[in-house]
């Protein structure tokens, strides 16, 4: 019989492994632990955390930067292992960090492989045993501890920690087989749906411009209140928006979603953030001046070239073969709306297909927070992406991975008697 099994080999999932030996070691009681992945390799998802350069915490974090039906349920965890203590965790494996103005660390050769290989071979130096191609079917409790049913045997284990992850990013791994294992004994599961996702709009204007990147400011309006806003980079795509600017804030629109696309949702684009809205008119009226343009090329300079010349279809401002000194003081005042309120309307989200986070997951309420041990099932404990804990884009969900696995492998090892 092993003394952990920890199911699924993501972020959390290689981070308990690390902390559960490391923390038995410690104590001087070595423990057998078995690393139980479904897939054919470790750490898939990791890889592709922040675009390959993997910004694995945030300095910031703490509970108002969660989502779920309790926010409040990962300060336990944030308090007893920091974003501070994470920074000093990647060190000891061997990947030193950068933390940026913003509060975003990542590693010094921005490097998703880097934490990936570093996990991994901390976990092989430490006589973890990772077996991928193991999925677990079944958990099923047992007198001093459980019986997991794999698809080439059995496996007995005095203590689980499931850390199978969430339903977003299927292509790399993602599944919602652990929402099925744990609902089994009896937890409860909040709807899933998509966090830090693409958003899809009506396409008549936007997908002319697929792939253009600006930093401007984006705003998603419900029924014309203001539900969210966030300024930085946005990418225009040929099914809508995307970049971080738009993935930070995307959560209001699955919920939305979620709830049936009741009412209108709207896009509203600054595409001139660092510009005052009362200076944007004479701004314009001094373009109008400028000596043989055509519509064509009266926004060439002051915003995308293709952007500027969408922007006066949108607004219904053409031929654009026109002179740009034919141009009215109407046309002007709806032409400055449209560069610092553009409305675009949203049609939904590209889904768990394109999700970086699972929102929505095992209720929390099952679990103690202060131990993230079940309470239904005694000796069962989960960290991670599989319970309902989603953060904000910029390292908060992988900092939720680092304090949970950190506090379930302590609580583990305390029920087994082995204190760190």
């Amino acid at each position: 019989m092993k003394d952990a099994a920890v199911i699924g080999g993501g972020a959390a999932g290689l981070a308990a492994a690390v902390f559960l030996v490391r923390g038995a070691k410690k104590a001087g009681r070595p423990l057998s632990i078995v690393l139980l992945e479904k897939g054919g390799r470790v750490g898939r998802k990791l890889l592709a955390t922040g675009n390959g350069t993997c910004n694995l915490s945030n300095t910031g974090a703490s509970p108002a930067r969660y989502h779920g039906a309790d926010p409040a349920f990962v300060r336990p965890a944030l308090e007893a292992f920091p974003p501070a203590a994470a920074l000093r965790f990647f060190s000891s494996l061997g990947v030193e960090c950068r933390v940026r103005p913003d509060g975003r660390a990542y590693p010094l050769p921005a490097q998703a492989s880097a934490v990936l290989d570093n996990l991994r071979l901390e976990c092989g130096a430490l006589g973890v045993e990772e077996r991928c191609g193991a999925a677990v079917r079944d958990i099923r409790p047992e007198k001093g501890g459980f019986v997991l049913t794999l698809p080439d045997g059995q496996i007995r284990a005095r203590r689980v920690l499931a850390a199978a992850g969430g339903a977003a990013s299927p292509s790399l791994g993602g599944s919602a087989d652990g929402y099925g294992l744990l609902t089994a004994l009896g937890h409860r599961l909040a709807p899933v749906f998509p966090s830090i996702v693409q958003v899809k709009t009506d396409t008549a204007f936007v997908r002319a411009l697929k792939g253009i990147r600006i930093d401007g400011r984006v705003a998603f309006l419900w029924e014309g209140k203001r539900l969210a806003e966030e300024e930085g980079e946005i990418l225009f795509t040929e099914y809508g928006l995307s970049g971080p600017a738009v993935m930070q804030i995307s959560r209001a629109v699955s919920a939305w979603e979620q709830a049936g696309r009741r009412g209108r949702m709207e896009a509203a684009l600054d595409l001139l953030p660092m510009m005052k809205e009362d200076a944007l008119p004479g701004l314009l009226r001094k373009r109008r001046s400028l000596a043989g343009r055509a519509l064509e090329e009266y926004l060439t300079g002051l915003v995308n070239k293709r952007l500027g010349q969408t922007v006066l279809r949108a607004a219904g401002i053409t031929p654009l073969s026109r002179r740009a000194d034919s141009l009215t003081e109407g046309e002007l005042r709806r032409l400055a709306v449209f560069l610092k309120d553009w409305r675009i309307p949203v049609l939904g989200t590209q889904g768990l297909g394109g999700a970086q986070v699972t929102a929505g997951g095992i209720a929390v309420q099952d679990f103690d927070p202060h131990t993230l041990e079940s309470r239904k099932v005694k000796g069962l404990y989960a960290a991670g992406e599989l319970l309902d804990v989603d953060g904000d884009c910029g390292g908060f969900n992988l900092q939720w991975a680092w304090s949970s696995a950190a506090l379930a492998a302590k609580s583990l090892l305390a029920s087994l008697g082995t204190a760190q």
